[in-house]
């Protein structure tokens, strides 16, 4: 049942993460394109920080939910 559960997660962040990732990435090559034309691209970069920021919470939150899993599962078979 916890391999299940494990899974479960992980897929969920891994859902979020490629989610946000793929705005990150074509945010951040709105920004350069932007830049290159010598447009205002500030609201693009913040707007990939933002995305940036979010897609670094998930991936900490992931390694935290899947370290307190493992944690559990440790502790039941002691």
């Amino acid at each position: 049942m916890d391999g299940r559960r494990r899974r479960t997660v992980k897929e969920g962040f891994d859902l979020g993460l490629g989610f946000f990732g793929f705005f990150t990435a074509a945010f951040c090559v709105i920004t350069l394109v932007y830049e290159i034309l010598r447009r205002d691209a500030l609201w693009w970069a913040i707007a990939t920080l933002v995305l940036a920021g979010v897609t670094a919470a998930l991936w900490y939150g992931r390694r935290a939910a899947l370290r307190r899993i493992d944690d559990a599962v440790g502790a039941d078979e002691d």
